[in-house]
């Protein structure tokens, strides 16, 4: 069965907190939310103005706060570039956090660019090698760890399939991002039916009209400036729901769009082509 979440990081571009966000969530009756996630401290999250969770702070008494406003957590976002070396401890202290917090997964991406000096190829075999330095210990604490397409390794459909039957392992999926393969000049709908079988966690974003021309050159956007249903990408989100029914998929797609009233639009259009 399809789950809706709502991303934390939609509230970012209006400057909110994550106790805002939670009213919020439990006002519009959205019992499911994806955290962004901070390996360290920041200025803003400390000042009440980024909806994002440190991984130093108290996963318990975050827990406690979630519960309170009867919210459960399908995803951290653990994003940095899975080329360097940083991403090891991001991983394993994202996982570490979300196994205190009752969150069954984190997510994880490569960069934007393939880094000077390095090819595609060396990106792939450095991805695996640090997800795999990560791997068991998302082994002994039970959590998912989901590739998310958003740049050249993770929206090449040929290495991400490859990626997932190098580490074939349950806990090893895909988290997939339905504006990131469509503005890296994949078709959405043919890249979920593909990666399917590793597919455990959605992020729903559109597309404004303004950036087609931008198709095909970038390889992702943080969020989108118009709501979900609004934009060029709506009619692979109505297919790839109907791919996701036919085949009886369980899990939760989590709503990405650029602040509060484009969140509330996408949670009405999302609801009706559930």
């Amino acid at each position: 069965m399809i789950k809706i979440g709502i991303a934390s990081d939609n509230f970012r571009h209006d400057d909110r907190s994550l106790t805002y966000f939670f009213k919020w969530c439990q006002k519009n009756q959205s019992p499911i939310v994806e955290l962004n996630t901070l390996n360290g401290d920041d200025f803003f999250e400390g000042l009440g103005f980024s909806p994002a969770a440190s991984l130093q702070s108290d996963p318990l008494a975050l827990r406690h706060e979630l519960e309170s406003f009867g919210l459960k957590v399908s995803q951290l976002d653990c994003h940095y570039a899975l080329h360097r070396w940083q991403s090891i401890p991001y991983l394993i202290n994202g996982i570490k956090f979300a196994h205190a917090l009752g969150c069954p997964a984190i997510a994880t991406t490569d960069g934007a660019e393939v880094p000077r000096g390095m090819t595609l190829q060396q990106v792939y075999e450095r991805a695996a090698y640090h997800i795999g330095e990560a791997l068991p210990v998302a082994r002994t604490h039970g959590i998912q760890i989901n590739v998310e397409p958003h740049g050249p390794l993770t929206n090449n459909l040929e290495l991400m399939v490859k990626l997932m039957k190098h580490f074939d392992d349950p806990l090893v999926g895909v988290n997939f991002d339905t504006a990131n393969t469509f503005i890296a000049g994949n078709d959405p709908v043919k890249m979920t039916e593909a990666l399917l079988p590793w597919i455990h966690h959605f992020h729903v974003k559109d597309v404004a009209p303004e950036l087609r021309a931008n198709i095909g050159k970038d390889t992702g956007i943080a969020a989108s400036d118009v709501h979900v249903g609004q934009g060029i990408n709506a009619d692979n989100i109505r297919n790839i729901v109907a791919l996701l029914k036919k085949h009886n998929w369980d899990g939760v797609m989590s709503l990405e769009s650029k602040g509060e009233m484009n969140t509330l639009k996408s949670l009405e259009w999302f609801r009706t082509i559930l």
